[in-house]
């Protein structure tokens, strides 16, 4: 009996460990594809034919330029900060299953100190 529920609590936990981490995977996934989606906006709009060569235009896009650059680099690194704290996060529940393990696989040697002994 104490093999059964050993053997349930880990298939449970296992599964959603295998979630955990499908979900963080997809979300790095997704986070290539924003920051490959910023560069190749800030491309199109510093490249549009036929802009005027005047000193308005060029400081307009000097402008531009360097907010587009802020927003990228903060976005890079609040996703990167995000990923950081969802992988810690992981990790933490993952420690606490361990601990939980142990204290089912001690609470079923309390309640079944028979068959411990006998083992």
């Amino acid at each position: 009996m104490m093999d059964k529920q050993l053997e349930y609590f880990d298939v449970l936990t296992s599964t959603q460990k295998q979630v955990f981490n499908n979900l963080l995977s997809a979300q790095k996934d997704l986070r290539v594809q924003w920051m490959d989606a910023i560069g190749k906006t800030h491309a199109a709009f510093t490249s549009i034919p036929g802009l005027p060569e005047t000193p308005q235009t060029k400081e307009a896009l000097n402008q531009f330029n360097t907010w587009f650059s802020t927003v990228a680099s903060n976005s890079q690194s609040a996703t990167e900060e995000a990923l950081k704290v969802q992988e810690n996060c992981i990790s933490a529940y993952e420690k606490q299953l361990e601990v939980s393990r142990e204290v089912l696989k001690s609470f079923i040697d309390i309640a079944n100190p028979v068959k411990a002994k006998a083992k």
